[in-house]
């Protein structure tokens, strides 16, 4: 069990350059119709939680000979400053399909007891998103312009770096041990999965001040996270790498819900990672219903 500060919340904010207002201690106040009445923790922070507190193996197969990872989020309540949270992990399946092998763990992560958040970890050889990828060229990216809208308008770049110090603090803020994954007197730097997907909120927050979009009148919330990384593109990451993130204009899937396919480039043609992300405004929901 463990208890969030906002400390633990202002590493996650700092380390990922995500300036929500829904984490800002002194802040929170000016989003119109905030449900939430205080700072809340990171989504990707509770995802980095979720990544750093759950076995590493099962009886079946060791999950890091599987390339792919997954993560299904479904976020049902928001996490504050003083609550205690934990996650609990059901007991994992190996199946197998045409694609290849895949190991899934539901697992739910509880803030005072309640479920938080409700969703599954999935690794396997193969990702669990299956989108059409962007038909733009790895060296299109680096030489584009940051922060602009690209092929026609149909793709948002931004660029970001991975930073070994970052990456620390981000580890930091979901009460891990930093040492399993950077170790300076080992020569070791793994970054975790999450780390490269929480740069996405960041460069979404980006987007949405350049399509002139009000975040303070009219704030969106996260309601769900698929997020699909390549594990072997990730081992060979290194500090100052370049990520180039791209946010696809989004799909209006009903409820008010919109959905944001987003793609994760460093030194390859084929991605990073993929994300699929699903935000509301937050004028729609109660709180008891939500997650920033």
């Amino acid at each position: 069990m463990y208890t969030l500060s906002q400390v633990h919340i202002d590493m996650a904010r700092n380390s990922t350059d995500d300036f929500n207002l829904f984490h800002d201690q002194f802040r929170w106040s000016w989003v119109k119709q905030n449900p939430f009445k205080g700072p809340i923790a990171l989504g990707f922070q509770l995802g980095c939680f979720i990544e750093t507190h759950i076995p590493k193996t099962s009886p079946h197969i060791t999950v890091d000979m599987l390339r792919f990872s997954s993560f299904e989020l479904n976020f049902a309540n928001c996490v504050k400053v003083g609550d205690s949270i934990d996650v609990d992990i059901k007991k994992g399946r190996l199946s197998k399909s045409d694609q290849g092998k895949q190991y899934s763990s539901r697992v739910v992560l509880k803030a005072n007891g309640k479920p938080a958040i409700i969703g599954f970890k999935r690794d396997g050889e193969f990702p669990t998103l299956n989108v059409d990828l962007p038909e733009v060229l790895l060296d299109e990216l680096k030489q584009g312009q940051d922060r602009s809208f690209i092929s026609n308008n149909q793709y948002f770049l931004k660029r970001k770096w991975m930073i070994v110090g970052n990456a620390k603090n981000f580890l930091l803020s979901a009460f891990a041990d930093q040492t399993i994954f950077i170790d300076e007197f080992a020569n070791k730097v793994t970054f975790p999965q999450t780390y490269p997907l929480a740069l996405l909120s960041s460069a979404m927050l980006e987007r949405a001040q350049a399509a002139r979009y009000d975040l303070v009148q009219n704030p969106l919330i996260y309601t769900s996270h698929h997020l699909s990384v390549d594990k072997e593109q990730l081992k060979i990451l290194r500090s100052n790498d370049a990520l180039q993130i791209l946010i696809k204009e989004p799909e209006d899937i009903g409820n008010g819900i919109q959905r944001y396919l987003c793609f994760g480039y460093v030194s390859q043609q084929t991605p990073l990672f993929i994300a699929q992300v699903d935000l509301v405004a937050a004028s729609t929901l109660r709180q008891s219903t939500s997650q920033g």
